[in-house]
């Protein structure tokens, strides 16, 4: 597995480690990933572009998952990371002779004009950022790959418990809930537990048919929900909502710039039968939310 470190691939490897397993992690950082992994994890130290490294992660594995990613950058340097990187993984995994190979998208590659993410979009993608257009291009790479059984997963806004800590948005509510965040766009937004979103990743991985993209959602919230739930959950303070359309200042959170982003746009809605056909089951935010203020409060 490649960003097995990470925020929600220390989850997945979690869940698959729990199941009895056998994972093995490619990681930069060797004295991270052991205390983000649990124990019995093996480590290979090295990176996506270490042709040797690479090698030795993927040897002997049945199947591969790819999280590794980076959200911020230059637009090369993104697309670099996320598209190139993309590429020398599933090579690497095809040159290996592993079955299986699982990519991790995001909703934002898919959603359209209208607002919907879908599984098998029926119009062209609309967010045009440096990092949903580098996951538009990797998903296209996998999706068309032959030699090797791959499918994509697009969790939607990630929150919740992570061997990590509270990273992604979970950092976001925590700051609204200290008065730091002046204020937010209040966009329905698509929401999922890390927890749930690493379980719909080895449903995919287990059953997941070849060629296809799974969108994994807990449920549509707008973000005003969400972070008042946290905020009254920790006791914490209110953040100022403004209407979809609105825009935030030059120094906003960078998670809270999402809601600038979705707020441009109609009301997100999701088609996620395929992932729903697999079994895949996750909370939603009210239930969410209060794990999560338990975890980080």
């Amino acid at each position: 597995m490649t960003g097995g470190t990470g925020y929600l691939g220390s989850v997945v490897v979690a869940v698959l480690a729990d199941e009895g397993r056998d994972v093995r992690v490619l990681a930069r950082d060797e004295d991270r990933a052991r205390r983000v992994l649990p124990a019995g994890v093996e480590v290979v130290v090295g990176d996506v572009f270490d042709p040797d490294s690479l090698a030795r992660a993927t040897a002997g594995c049945e199947a591969v998952l790819h999280l590794a990613a980076t959200v911020g950058g230059t637009p090369e340097e993104i697309h670099h990371a996320n598209v190139d990187g993309a590429r020398t993984v599933l090579d690497a995994a095809r040159s290996a002779g592993a079955r299986r190979f699982v990519h991790t998208s995001t909703g934002a590659a898919i959603m359209d004009a209208t607002g919907l993410v879908a599984e098998e979009p029926v119009a062209p993608p609309a967010l045009t950022d440096p990092y949903s257009t580098s996951k538009i291009a990797a998903e296209e790479l996998v999706l068309a790959a032959d030699g090797i059984e791959a499918v994509v997963v697009s969790p939607a806004s990630i929150y919740g418990p992570s061997p990590r800590g509270p990273e992604s948005y979970n950092g976001l509510f925590r700051a609204a809930a200290a008065g730091e965040v002046p204020a937010v766009v209040d966009a329905p937004m698509a929401w999922v537990l890390a927890e749930d979103a690493a379980r719909g990743h080895v449903l995919a991985l287990d059953g997941g048919e070849p060629g296809r993209r799974y969108v994994l959602c807990g449920e549509v919230a707008r973000v005003g929900r969400v972070l008042h739930a946290y905020a009254d959950a920790v006791g914490g303070q209110r953040v100022a909502l403004l209407p979809p359309g609105s825009s935030l200042g030059p120094d906003a959170n960078t998670f809270a710039r999402r809601s600038e982003v979705y707020g441009k746009f109609p009301p997100v809605h999701v088609d996620d039968a395929g992932a729903r056909g697999l079994g895949f089951a996750p909370r939603g935010v009210d239930d969410g939310i209060a794990l999560t203020a338990a975890w980080c409060g």
